[in-house]
């Protein structure tokens, strides 16, 4: 039994040393990154990228593939060869909602599924001298007017459109190309309230010019510790997206799982969660077979919202 043979045979349990010294891969695997160089996204995939190289023993090299909401560098990465040297970053917006409102070349089965790493944080903040001093007033000021939320686009426009749906709240989606401009669209008032990431947030929220209101996600931030969740302020919702790996469908089930070992290895590196920590995101180590069923069920579940907001193509 070579050692590539004895690492699937034992599951798993020898670590680095013996995947360092797997028969494949051969050369650099290539991850390409759905946004732009410096961002959340792309920082924290880095990495995950750096670790990952150590256990494989061979270069993991970021390639930007902006564009199309998050879906071009999936896009890509599903008309590639399927030998496993070409993956892509995918979370929830480009595998659950988008293939309902655009017309895209891939589907959910167009994937081989690796695993996920990063959970995204959400917020929900205001302008520093709105009337609105808790969700629960911004929550009834809604069921009598329609009050507009800025934001970049899925999820945290589902999330808000969830909250319509339950609570009969009339709050109306205005988009943005990214989170600087939704946030920036908040502290001008020109939008009641803004919906985003924690580091487009933080500055206004540190210097006086907004006010959180609540993390729109299952934890709270760790910069507003006194800050509660939607669940904590008794608001059943959370807007929750992992941040994974995909690559096109049919790589070989050996580097699947060989790859799958590796990055969720990678995953639960403390230098990982230490630069994810500082860019508003948090450790999400999901196994390949999990992420794909996370991507599943919110694709069934955020078509109904979608197509009830007139977002969905049918």
């Amino acid at each position: 039994m070579n050692r590539r043979q004895a690492l699937l045979a034992t599951g798993g349990t020898l670590m680095l040393p013996s995947l360092a010294r797997a028969a494949w891969p051969e050369r650099e695997i290539t991850v390409l990154v759905a946004y732009g160089a410096g961002g959340s996204t792309d920082v924290c995939t880095r990495a995950v990228a750096a670790e990952a190289e150590k256990i494989l023993n061979v270069p993991v090299q970021i390639v930007n593939r902006t564009g199309g909401q998050g879906t071009s560098a999936p896009a890509q990465a599903a008309t590639s060869r399927p030998d496993g040297y070409t993956l892509a970053t995918a979370g929830m917006a480009a595998l659950a909602i988008m293939p309902h409102v655009l017309d895209l070349s891939y589907t959910l089965d167009s994937f081989s599924y690796l695993p996920g790493y990063a959970r995204y944080l959400y917020g929900i903040a205001v302008p520093a001298d709105s009337p609105f001093r808790t969700m629960a007033e911004l929550i009834d000021a809604g069921k009598q007017r329609r009050l507009t939320f800025a934001a970049a686009g899925a999820p945290q426009n589902i999330g808000m459109f969830e909250l319509n749906a339950r609570l009969r709240t009339r709050f109306g989606f205005v988009p943005f190309p990214g989170g600087a401009e939704a946030v920036t669209a908040a502290i001008g008032k020109h939008v009641d309230f803004v919906v985003q990431n924690p580091p487009e947030m933080l500055p206004a929220l540190q210097s006086g010019r907004l006010r959180l209101l609540a993390s729109a996600s299952d934890v709270r931030w760790k910069e507003f510790p006194d800050v509660g969740t939607l669940r904590e302020q008794g608001i059943d919702l959370a807007v929750d997206s992992v941040l994974g790996l995909v690559g096109p469908k049919d790589i070989p089930s050996e580097r699947v799982e060989l790859l799958s070992r590796a990055f969720l290895q990678a995953a639960q590196a403390p230098a990982v969660a230490d630069t994810l920590h500082r860019f508003g995101m948090i450790p999400a180590p999901v196994a390949a077979a999990d992420f794909e069923r996370m991507q599943r069920t919110a694709f069934a579940e955020f078509g109904p919202h979608l197509r009830a907001a007139g977002l969905a193509r049918r």
